[in-house]
């Protein structure tokens, strides 16, 4: 009997449907997966770019800003080939800003993006130290201040003084008379030739933090046996006393390190100022000479605000000045002086902000580093009852000529000067208002914070 021969085409073709269908499939799936991914590629493409939109309207708040002088222009939008932004800009005083932008990107409304971002802009920080000398800093006489202090020379505090904050002296020497005293840390970089003291802390003299007489040249090697850069401590060092020399004198001290050779810092410029009438929101008021403007202010000093430049020689009177709001002095050459004992005083309880700036360089020889406030020994001088209170901060720059204080000076703020001179009361503490005024720094404005919301 013969055997039935099996046809196995029917298989095939159920094999073949079944490979076409899981090819099918799999092709599907991978067409799928790719699209997913195109929208996520092209998703976080616009998320990127909606960021950048956001910062391209920054940019331009920017450019507007120094087209309208600083006039702040009502908000605005802006689009690109990708994208759009929105921007705008609130004025928060004292030539900072405030920026808010945000930025789109995407045509394709399932696939675009927004991202928002707040930038403030101001002048750059400038000034932190309560005193700084190009020079010396002289303190004499029962002087108090709070906030530290930097001289690129040496810094003497005199008898019953206190400093509450640090004292570098990048190159000379620094000096504690009998009951005064500094809380913080105090370092020297160079030494008195007269004594080979680098640090001298007299009778009753306390210096809470940390003294350090280091050295403005490598390893010390001015000094191969250890002659000078000498710490005489009569009075008391509550931290740690390094000095490359020796200590002398009874005087206690945490801890002790002699033969250690500490780098002494850099000395350090003084603010660059750069007088633009576009950078004051206001538009300053300009003097032909020294002898106008003390006419002007004789008829308009009892309540003053505004931005005043003055050309010419001489000296500029502000003795009996009440301040009213914001205001700006800038002597180009001449010196600011305050005499008579009536002083200067705040018109009412306002924040304001006072900014004298002279760059008037006494003649050789000049008394002001003696006895203070006199005209034209000093590029500001100011002489019994400097007062400029009532939430008043002030700044004192003058990069050519010294800086004197007599009698009963009481203002918060700072001074930076060729030298300084404090004898007689003199009380100043240090107000972050002034650490940034426009006019001072490499560039008129620059970015304090960027945040994305």
């Amino acid at each position: 009997m013969a055997t039935a021969k099996r046809n196995e085409g029917g298989f095939a073709m159920i094999t073949a449907m079944l490979v076409i269908a899981m090819s099918s499939a799999l092709a599907l799936i991978v067409l799928t997966n790719g699209q997913h991914a195109d929208r996520s590629s092209q998703r976080g493409r616009n998320w990127e770019l909606s960021i950048q939109h956001a910062e391209a309207g920054v940019q331009q708040a920017i450019t507007r800003l120094q087209e309208t002088g600083g006039a702040v222009p009502p908000p605005f939008s802006g689009t690109t080939a990708e994208g759009s932004y929105d921007v705008s800009i609130t004025y928060l005083g004292r030539n900072r800003y405030q920026i808010d932008a945000s930025g789109t990107a995407g045509i394709q409304s399932a696939l675009a993006t927004s991202r928002s971002i707040r930038v403030i802009i101001g002048p750059p920080k400038s000034f932190k130290y309560a005193l700084f000398s190009f020079t010396d800093i002289d303190t004499k006489n029962n002087d108090y201040v709070d906030g530290d202090i930097w001289a690129n020379g040496s810094v003497r505090v005199d008898q019953n003084d206190e400093v509450t904050g640090a004292i570098n002296a990048a190159t000379g020497w620094v000096y504690l008379d009998n009951g005064s005293t500094v809380g913080g840390d105090v370092l020297a970089g160079g030494y008195d030739p007269a004594t080979g003291n680098s640090v001298e802390v007299s009778t009753g003299a306390h210096i809470v933090g940390n003294t350090t007489a280091a050295s403005t040249v490598p390893n010390c090697m001015d000094d191969p046996v250890r002659l000078n850069y000498k710490v005489d401590l009569t009075g008391n060092v509550g931290g740690h006393l390094k000095t490359w020399g020796h200590k002398t004198g009874g005087g206690t001290a945490g801890t002790i390190s002699e033969g250690i050779c500490v780098a002494a810092p850099a000395t350090k410029p003084m603010p660059l100022f750069t007088f633009n009438p576009a950078n004051y929101f206001t538009a300053p008021i300009e003097f032909a000479d020294v002898a106008s403007f003390n006419a002007w202010i004789a008829l308009h000093g009892t309540n003053l605000s505004g931005t005043f430049y003055v050309r010419g020689a001489g000296a500029i009177d502000i003795n009996g000045v009440t301040i009213g709001g914001d205001t700006t002095i800038i002597a180009e050459s001449a010196a600011i002086d305050a005499f008579g004992g009536v002083g200067i005083s705040g018109a009412n309880s306002s924040d304001k902000l006072l900014v004298l700036v002279s760059y008037y360089q006494p003649a050789a020889g000049s008394a002001c580093t003696n006895n203070g406030g006199n005209p034209l020994d000093c590029a500001i001088g100011l002489k019994n009852n400097f007062a400029p209170t009532d939430n008043t901060a002030t700044l004192l720059f003058a990069p050519n000529g010294p800086v004197a204080f007599k009698n009963n000076a009481d203002f918060y703020g700072a001074a930076y000067a060729n030298d300084i001179v404090l004898k007689n009361n003199m009380n100043l503490v240090y107000d972050e208002r002034v650490d940034q005024i426009v006019g001072f720094g490499a560039v008129t404005l620059e970015t304090e914070s960027w945040v994305e919301l």
